[in-house]
């Protein structure tokens, strides 16, 4: 099944929150290995799904992963 829009947003949203609460713990450095790992992971996601809601909207496709 093919993600609404709506989805992918709301999807990217909560992506976005996640990255943004393991960067404040590296900044902090109280964060794990498993945590600044799952950042890299987090991004690679958060580019897919931006590709996505772009390709939804006939726009530019990002290669950066």
């Amino acid at each position: 099944m093919k993600k609404t829009i709506g989805e992918l947003i709301d999807e990217l949203s909560v992506t976005n929150n996640k990255i943004f609460y393991l960067v404040d713990k590296v900044q902090r450095n109280v964060h794990t290995v498993e945590e600044a790992k799952k950042i890299q992971d987090l991004n690679t996601y958060r580019v897919q799904l931006k590709n996505a809601i772009n390709e939804f909207f006939n726009e530019r496709i990002e290669n950066k992963v």
